[in-house]
C-alpha cells in the first residue's frame, strides 16, 4: 500500500495523450474545443460552481520550464514535505531539501531521546520510507528529443548526487532505536506512532495497529482503512471500525486531498459502503483538484455530461498537473513521461487557448494552496 499517493502512472497516461492532442493540426480549429466526444454518465445537473475561496498568487511561471537545478530542489522538497504531519516545521524541511540532512538527523536523534514524539516519529518515516528512496538508480533518457534529454539528465545528476549524500547521513540513523521510541509511544496511543509500527508487521498486527489509529483519529489512517474496506486486500480479515467507509475518507481528507479525490472516485464508480453519486463525485474531484490532489478529476472529466464539467475545466486541470511535474512539484521522481507530456503542451497549438486560460485562472486562484499542500515551496 503507498504510503504518498497522487496516481502517477495513470496521471502520466492521461497527459501525454492530451498533450499529444493539443499539438494535433486536426484540432487547430478556432472552435476552442478542448476535448473530444466520450461515452457520458446519465446524469442532468446544473455545473458545480467554482470555489470563492481566494488564495494568494504563487509566483511560479507554470509555463517555462526551470533549470533543472530548480526543478531538482523542488522534487527534493516535494518528497521531504509529508513529514510535516508527524511535526517536522518548514525550517526542518528546507533544511532537509537543502543538504542538512546529517544535521537535522543529528538533532532529531538528541530530541527523541529526551522523549520528543515528533523527533522520533520523523526519524523512523527518514529510516523507513524516504531513505530507502536515496538508493534508486538513475532513470535513462534516450527516448527524448536532444535538448529535453539535456535538461532532464541534469536533473537526474543533481538528484544522484543530493541522493548519495542524504544516504550517508542515513546511515547515522539508528533504526532499531528509533523503532523502539516508536513502539513506546505507539503504546501510549500515539496516532502517528500507530500508522508507523503498523507497517512492516504481520497482517493481524498491522490491521490491528491501523484500527488503533484510526480510533485516536490520526488521517493517515482513516485514509488507508477506508482503502481497505473499499477495495480490500487479500491476506487481511475483512471488515473495520464501525465509522464507515464514506465517514472514514471525509474525516482524512480534511487534512488529505488525495483522500478527498479517492472518495470522489468511490462515488464516481461505486465502491462497497459507498454508492454512486455523480453530482458528489464532481464536488469532491473539483475541490480535490483546488488541493493539489488532480487524479480523480482527470479520470471523471472526460466521462460526465458538459453540464457537469465542461470539458476544458477538465484539459484545464490536466494542463495544470503536467506544468506542476515539469517544474518537479510532485510526488514521484523525473521521467521522460513527464518531460514528453510537458514539451507537447508547451509547443501545442493554440487551439487549447480557453483550457489555458482556465489553467491560468486557476492557478492564480489555487496556486499558493496547491503549492503549500504539496510542499514544493517553503
Amino acid at each position: 500500500m503507498s504510503r504518498r499517493r497522487i496516481g502517477i502512472s495513470g496521471l502520466v497516461v492521461l497527459m501525454i495523450a492530451i498533450g499529444t492532442w493539443l499539438a494535433s493540426p486536426k484540432h487547430s480549429s478556432s472552435s476552442g474545443s478542448a476535448v473530444t466526444q466520450v461515452p457520458v454518465r446519465e446524469a442532468q445537473v446544473q455545473p458545480a460552481g467554482t470555489s470563492t475561496r481566494p488564495v494568494t498568487v504563487t509566483i511560479l511561471d507554470l509555463w517555462a520550464r526551470p533549470p533543472a537545478k530548480v526543478a531538482a530542489r523542488h522534487l527534493r522538497r516535494t518528497r521531504f514535505a509529508p513529514l510535516r504531519k508527524f511535526g517536522a516545521n518548514e525550517q526542518l524541511v528546507d533544511r532537509l531539501t537543502d543538504g542538512d540532512a546529517l544535521g537535522v538527523v543529528t538533532d532529531l536523534t538528541k530530541k527523541a531521546k529526551r522523549g520528543d514524539p515528533s523527533a522520533a516519529n520523523i526519524l523512523a518515516d527518514l529510516g523507513h520510507t524516504l531513505c530507502p528512496l536515496a538508493s534508486l538508480k538513475m532513470q535513462e533518457a534516450q527516448s527524448l528529443p536532444s535538448n529535453d534529454a539535456e535538461w532532464l539528465n541534469a536533473a537526474l545528476q543533481e538528484k544522484i548526487a543530493f541522493n548519495n549524500q542524504f544516504w550517508a547521513a542515513c546511515q547515522s540513523i539508528n533504526q532499531k532505536e528509533v523503532d523502539g521510541w516508536v513502539a513506546k509511544l505507539a503504546e501510549q496511543g500515539n496516532g502517528a506512532s500507530l500508522w508507523l509500527s503498523s507497517f512492516g508487521s504481520s497482517p493481524s498486527v498491522f490491521k490491528q495497529k491501523l484500527v488503533a489509529a484510526v480510533e485516536v483519529g490520526y488521517p493517515d489512517a482513516q485514509e488507508d482503512m477506508a482503502q481497505i474496506l473499499t477495495h480490500p486486500p487479500p491476506g487481511l480479515s475483512p471488515g473495520g471500525p464501525d465509522d464507515g467507509e464514506e465517514h472514514l475518507f471525509k474525516q482524512a481528507a480534511a487534512s488529505l486531498p488525495y483522500a478527498e479525490g479517492a472518495l470522489a472516485l468511490c462515488e464516481f464508480n461505486g465502491c462497497p459502503g459507498i454508492a454512486i453519486d455523480i453530482p458528489a463525485a464532481v464536488s469532491h474531484a473539483r475541490e480535490a483538484a483546488q488541493r493539489g490532489a488532480f487524479d480523480a478529476m482527470i479520470e471523471i472529466g472526460p466521462q460526465v455530461q458538459s453540464s457537469m464539467i465542461d470539458p476544458n475545466e477538465a484539459v484545464a486541470w490536466n494542463l495544470l498537473a503536467t506544468m506542476l511535474a515539469q517544474q518537479g512539484c510532485t510526488f514521484g521522481a523525473f521521467s521522460p513521461q513527464w518531460i514528453a507530456a510537458a514539451t507537447n503542451t508547451l509547443t501545442a497549438k493554440k487551439s487549447f487557448d480557453k483550457a489555458r486560460s482556465l489553467a491560468e485562472q486557476y492557478w492564480r486562484d489555487y496556486g499558493a494552496q496547491i503549492m503549500s499542500n504539496i510542499g514544493c515551496s517553503s
